[in-house]
């Protein structure tokens, strides 16, 4: 009996003895391998540095960007733009008057050839509505809507109204249905009216305001800028002048030909003489 007590014991400090180095492997095994520290830290470089996004359309400090920070590069100048939009322009009538001068010189009778003076007058209103204001709509940044809050833009549309109503009296003359009335006074009057805006025309638009309205600073006054913008407009206003009166011009002579008071060939190639000057004259625009 006491010798299978002695064994009992004996088995029991051997059971205890394995289950105590099992669990010593066992937490040995599942402990975390500790990682040297390094000595210093090595900084990222700074190609690997992500910057941090920023929403579109705002800038460093928070605020809204400049819209001329996103428009398309542009060749020209404002002078450079305005000289080559009038001397186009005036390609376009140049071209109106001299078809509708051999439309004169076919008369009495009446050809194909006779829709072709319209047409041209379709063709620059399309011209104008294009390059008039290269800020705004359709190919500035500046909505539609927007853009008329601009006096000259404004202006430049109401221009482009008034042609494309003389190229629909010219194609109904052409068709033959126009009615008499407005085959005397409907394009001597649209030619009056575009005249006599010439003259009360606002070029430069706001930001000609906007300089205008600090002519009384005498450091405005005194800069160079504000000296050749005074001498560029005097030869706008001048050369604008002269579009009124040929445009003046070939309004009394349409409506003396329209009206009969000078009848036949005679009338029918006076007043495109007028129109051919007009473009004549726009083509050597300057400012």
């Amino acid at each position: 009996m006491t010798l299978i007590k002695g064994r009992t014991a004996l088995l029991l400090a051997l059971t205890c003895v394995t289950l105590a180095n099992c669990g010593g492997v066992r937490l040995a095994q599942a402990a975390p391998v500790p990682t040297p520290m390094p000595a210093q830290m090595t900084p990222m470089p700074m190609q690997m540095q992500m910057p941090m996004s920023m929403p579109p359309g705002a800038s460093h400090a928070g605020q809204p960007m400049d819209m001329s920070e996103n428009e398309p590069a542009n060749p020209l100048n404002g002078t450079q733009w305005s000289i080559l939009n009038h001397r186009g322009a005036g390609f376009f009538v140049l071209l109106w008057g001299l078809s509708a001068a051999l439309v004169g010189l076919q008369w009495p009778r009446r050809t194909w050839f006779r829709f072709v003076p319209p047409l041209t007058l379709f063709a620059l209103a399309e011209f104008l509505i294009i390059r008039n204001d290269p800020k705004t709509w359709p190919i500035g940044p500046i909505g539609f809507w927007v853009s008329f809050r601009d006096p000259a833009v404004f202006e430049h549309r109401i221009f482009v109204l008034i042609i494309i109503a003389m190229g629909v009296v010219e194609l109904l003359r052409a068709a033959d249905r126009l009615s008499p009335a407005l085959q005397k006074f409907a394009l001597p009057s649209l030619a009056v009216t575009a005249s006599i805006l010439l003259f009360f025309h606002h070029h430069g638009g706001l930001e000609m305001e906007q300089m205008m309205a600090h002519a009384n600073d005498p450091s405005v006054a005194a800069s160079p800028a504000f000296t050749s913008m005074l001498k560029s407009m005097t030869v706008i206003k001048h050369e604008h002048l002269w579009f009124s009166i040929v445009g003046l011009c070939l309004a009394a002579a349409k409506l003396v030909a329209d009206a009969g008071v000078i009848k036949g060939r005679l009338g029918a190639t006076l007043w495109p003489l007028f129109a051919v000057a007009l473009g004549a004259y726009m083509l050597g625009y300057t400012e």
